[in-house]
């Protein structure tokens, strides 16, 4: 269970809370779960060990989960936790507190009878609501809520575990399953007898249309204020993956959050494309820091450990490396450390993906001002012509892709320039990193460059800008040139486990064809008929697919465990 798991129940009435936890609490007592607030509408179950902090509402009629910190980085106080609880929750208090507040929270309130929930922007808690008999059930987690809690006609939706499965790897934001109802990052839920209705009071496009109204962001003092507020003083386990986003949330620590540090660590393989110690090994040189060097080799692919992952609401595209999250999950677990720090999410939000859009973008945001050394710049780093014709098919490119993208923050992007759109669509798919892993089973999984803040930051300049020279993520290395080492900073590669990963899935193919032709998505019709032909070990090794194999085998272990659970539930 996830240390970040917790349950929220607010009762129409007094009576039918009670009803709903009764039956129940030695259940969860039995299961090592604490009742933490004690109000007559409102109650709030999370593990007794869990790493939520929880503040009910002055009133009894709100609760704050998580953390929240103001626009300097400090935490709020006890006191003004509370306030917060009291915040009115209809569209206006909620843009209030998206514009005054970040962390990683889930805000809930009642209000004229209803209950309202508020995620917040960066989307760092997972969020499902529903009702039961008189019930708004909200949770961080599937695996805290117990099934008398479940929804009285929760099914499979085949449909979208079909569109899912379509799309591996993909963040799907809409659930494989019917009752439940998501709530996206920055977005207003509010439910009740009759009321089910969702507003996304934060937009990343809104950000950008807003850009001109405000100065330009520093982005290294963002990213350095928003790593130092989340860090605190906890000790972490971090990543030193080698690459350039991990590199800067290591230098964006103070001195003393680094010595606070219980282990950073490399994982590396004995393919030389996969083995980044020499980069990470001049991080730790620059800061002076111990780097735990991890040899990978195969990976753990059976029945069991697939289970562990299945738990979720969603099929966890978050554990798709086990033997990572394991070996996290036991490094958090030794020392008591409280979690793990990466630098996931800084590929989008510094805009490391090469593309002729970003010249469109040029076009689009200066016209006739234009700056032909701009479109010269980019069109050296991709090696590819920015004639119309080329920029022309581009577009087309950009427009077909688009139908793609199935993400609340990607239904608004009136006015957002080609590359810009895409960046909001790549933060959308970074939402898996949010999601549960094994991992973050002791201690959560924290990714600070996608903090509200710092996505903030990268959303409000212009992907010319943030690629300035045409290279990527230019501004933040420029930003971070100081502090970083200069291979880190005049590296151009990137990491390549595609071998390896491709071998690994390769040694686990007698157990994996098995697992899957003969498994529930098969019998369900969902296999494609071509997937035997690809398990083959010549064509994982030469021609690749093994995420989509281990995506299918993640999603395949999801829907079994959700037909036993939902087949346990009385008639």
């Amino acid at each position: 269970m996830a240390a970040d798991a917790v349950v929220i129940l607010v009762g129409d009435t007094p009576a039918a809370l009670e009803a709903m936890v009764a039956p129940v609490r030695r259940r969860l007592s039995r299961a090592g779960w604490s009742r933490k607030t004690h109000d007559p509408f409102i109650a709030v179950f999370a593990p007794t060990q869990g790493r939520l902090e929880i503040t009910r509402g002055l009133d009894g009629h709100g609760v704050l989960v998580g953390e929240v910190f103001d626009g300097d980085g400090h935490a709020l106080s006890p006191t003004a936790r509370a306030v917060l609880g009291l915040r009115r929750l209809d569209t206006a208090g909620a843009r209030a507190v998206c514009s005054e507040r970040w962390g990683r929270y889930l805000l809930v309130r009642r209000i004229d009878g209803n209950v309202a929930v508020l995620r917040d922007p960066s989307g760092a808690l997972e969020c499902v609501v529903w009702r039961k008999r008189g019930v708004t059930l909200i949770s961080t987690s599937a695996a805290a809520v117990i099934d008398p809690w479940l929804p009285d006609h929760i099914a499979i939706d085949w449909d979208q575990l079909a569109d899912g499965i379509s799309r591996p790897g993909d963040y799907r934001h809409r659930l494989p399953l019917l009752g439940l109802e998501p709530v996206a990052g920055g977005a207003l839920r509010t439910h009740g007898a009759g009321v089910n209705r969702v507003e996304q009071i934060w937009k990343p496009a809104e950000i950008y249309r807003r850009r001109r109204d405000r100065p330009p962001p520093d982005l290294r003092a963002v990213v350095e204020r928003s790593v130092r507020a989340l860090a605190g003083d906890r000790r972490w386990v971090v990543e030193v993956s080698g690459g350039l986003d991990s590199a800067i949330v290591t230098a964006a620590l103070t001195a003393d959050q680094r010595g606070q540090a219980v282990a950073w660590v490399n994982h590396y393989v004995d393919h030389p494309e996969g083995d980044e110690r020499a980069y990470a090994r001049a991080v730790a040189d620059r800061h002076g820091l111990a780097l735990t060097e991890v040899r990978r080799d195969g990976l753990r692919l059976d029945a069991a450990r697939l289970t562990q992952s299945a738990e979720g609401f969603r099929p966890a595209t978050n554990d798709i490396d086990p033997d990572y999250n394991d070996d996290i999950a036991d490094r958090i677990e030794a020392p008591g450390a409280w979690g793990s720090l990466t630098g996931q999410g800084g590929d989008a939000v510094f805009f490391q993906m090469p593309s002729l859009l970003i010249g469109l973008d040029e076009l689009r945001e200066r016209g006739l001002r234009a700056r032909p050394r701009v479109l010269h710049r980019v069109s050296r780093w991709l090696r590819r012509s920015l004639w119309p014709t080329a920029l022309a098919q581009a577009w087309r490119e950009d427009r077909h892709g688009r139908a793609d993208w199935a993400h609340p923050w990607t239904d608004d992007l009136a006015g957002v320039p080609p590359a810009k759109a895409l960046q909001i669509a790549v933060l959308s798919f970074c939402q898996s990193f949010q999601g549960p892993s094994v991992r973050s089973r002791l201690g959560p999984c924290v990714n600070p460059l996608l903090s509200q803040p710092v996505m903030e930051a990268g959303l409000a300049l212009s992907t010319v800008d943030l690629t300035w020279g045409g290279r990527d993520r230019a501004m933040v290395r420029a930003a971070f040139a100081d502090a970083l080492p200069p291979s880190i900073l005049e590296r151009r590669s990137k990491g390549e486990l595609g071998a390896y990963y491709g071998g690994a899935v390769a040694g686990r193919l007698g157990f994996l064809r098995d697992y899957l032709l003969g498994g529930a998505l098969a019998e369900a019709g969902l296999i494609d008929h071509r997937l035997e032909d690809r398990l083959d070990r010549d064509i994982l090794l030469w021609r690749g697919g093994h995420s989509d194999i281990l995506s299918l085998a993640l999603t395949e272990a999801w829907l079994r465990r959700w037909r036993a659970r939902l087949a346990q539930r009385p008639v």
